[in-house]
């Protein structure tokens, strides 16, 4: 990685971490992209280069959080994994040595998921079905 794109995926970090401390304060409706800005000490443009709306900063913090979880435990990320197809030691979603690390970095999370989540309500049943199992699975 160039230094450039460095600097790139540094400053999307600083946005992200910005928007979880403002998420952590206030309701997802009333946070402003400038409020974002400033927290993160970047300019609007710059925000922009990273993201096209709120949503997609939601999104993006949402993936970044999960990603970030992985990475510090050390944990397999299994994708588009049909369980009932999964040996048995593969199951590591179902062991207490997996599932109540992962359980509690949800509730430490709560406020982002649960914006997530809401933002997203209005999903059908099938889509809001494989949202849930994004969060069990991712």
């Amino acid at each position: 990685m160039n230094k450039s794109e460095s600097k790139y995926f540094n400053t999307a970090i600083k946005i992200d971490e910005a928007f979880i401390d403002i998420l952590n304060k206030k309701s997802f409706e009333y946070i402003t992209v400038k409020e974002i800005c400033e927290k993160a000490g970047v300019n609007r443009s710059t925000f922009y280069l990273h993201y096209e709306t709120l949503d997609d900063l939601l999104t993006e913090c949402n993936n970044y959080i999960i990603s970030k979880y992985f990475t510090t435990t050390k944990t397999k990320l299994i994708k588009n994994t049909d369980i009932k197809n999964m040996q048995l030691d593969e199951l590591v979603l179902l062991t207490p040595e997996y599932l109540l690390p992962y359980l509690n970095f949800i509730k430490q999370n709560k406020i982002l998921f649960k914006t997530y989540i809401n933002k997203f309500a209005n999903l059908t049943p099938t889509k809001r079905c494989y949202l849930t199992t994004y969060f069990i699975l991712y």
